[in-house]
């Protein structure tokens, strides 16, 4: 039986223009699951996962009202690779129990082509919700260019918001499509386009073939 829907990852390591895509695949009609949206609900005060990385990170990543303070736990969590992945062990359980639901939501709708965008994609194991994943791929200098410019932060600060992820090689290996994020939007914009719009004839074509 074909599916109605058809789900793609969307991923790719910091800096990459990744979200300019998820941007250009929500203008182009796809519904997209926003993993990092997700990740901001499941640490809202007073949840469970919330209080998980408190004990993990020190208690005064909370605020007094018990709001999470995101730069504290971001310098922590990053600082090096192990406490990275100390924290996607705590958040991954939660944030993929609700990327499921939303899927689940959108798989209902009629021709839809959903869009997980999932910056840990892999790391979390959320690719095998996936029927295809395209990786947004910039060189490192593009990278760090833009990290520094979208988070604030100097070099040295970017260089460890590399590092703590794997290589570039890690996401493009194991995708589907490779989206060339390393120009100007308006490229990535047409790119995702045409990606979308050939799933989409794809998709097509496979409800209209004759069973034989």
């Amino acid at each position: 039986m074909i599916k109605k829907s058809f789900r793609l990852g969307l991923t790719g390591p910091t800096g990459s223009g990744k979200s300019t895509a998820a941007k250009a695949a929500l203008a182009w009609g796809a519904r997209i699951v926003d993993a990092d949206q997700v990740a901001r609900q499941v640490v809202q005060p007073g949840t469970p996962c919330l209080e998980e990385l408190a004990e993990a990170f020190g208690r005064d990543i909370l605020l007094p009202d018990g709001t999470l303070q995101r730069a504290l736990l971001a310098r922590r969590a990053f600082s090096s690779p192990e406490l990275t992945k100390q924290l996607n062990a705590i958040t991954h359980p939660w944030i993929t129990r609700e990327v499921e639901r939303q899927i689940e939501a959108f798989t209902k709708e009629e021709s839809a082509i959903i869009v997980l965008d999932a910056p840990l994609l892999y790391e979390s194991g959320e690719d095998v919700l996936c029927d295809a994943v395209a990786v947004v791929t910039a060189p490192e200098e593009i990278r760090l260019r833009r990290i520094m410019q979208r988070d604030g932060i100097n070099l040295e600060q970017a260089r460890q918001r590399i590092s703590a992820q794997p290589e570039q090689e890690f996401y493009t290996q194991k995708a589907d499509y490779i989206l060339d994020g390393s120009g100007q939007p308006d490229r990535l914009y047409q790119a995702t386009y045409q990606l979308l719009d050939a799933l989409r004839e794809e998709q097509h074509d496979k409800r209209n073939e004759t069973p034989l």
